[in-house]
């Protein structure tokens, strides 16, 4: 055997095994759960509660949904009011955790069980990380 081509031969080697394990290492399976359709088409679009009142069981406006905020570990929902009249500037934004609003009151107002203007007023401001 030629001398040049038995140098070759660890670094093909080497080469070989790398991209083997490369592959090896992007071709995992990602788990997903099957959905049932009808039941995620029951809910309700983000878009579609943006803007909408909140209001408390006495049917008081407290201020409307601005956005959302998904923590970075997906395990919990925001939603960021803004309760000086409407959102934009000038407003006071507040977050609060999405499973506090009750979705299907019969008052058709999105509500905030046991929420008063006073009591969101002393909430901290809620500011984007920019």
């Amino acid at each position: 055997m030629n001398r040049s081509r038995v140098s070759l031969l660890p670094a093909v080697l080497v080469t070989a095994a790398l991209l083997l394990s490369a592959d090896r290492a992007t071709a995992q399976e990602v788990g997903l759960a099957p959905l049932d359709v009808k039941e995620v088409a029951r809910g309700y679009r983000a878009e579609a509660l943006k803007l909408k009142p909140i209001a408390n069981e006495k049917s008081q406006v407290l201020g409307k949904i601005s956005d959302f905020i998904f923590s970075k570990d997906g395990s919990n929902i925001f939603v960021v009011l803004a309760v000086d009249d409407f959102p934009g500037p000038g407003s006071h934004l507040i977050a609060i955790p999405f499973r506090s609003i009750k979705l299907d009151d019969p008052s058709g107002y999105l509500v905030l069980p046991g929420a008063s203007a006073a009591a969101l007023d002393k909430l901290p401001v809620f500011a984007y990380n920019r």
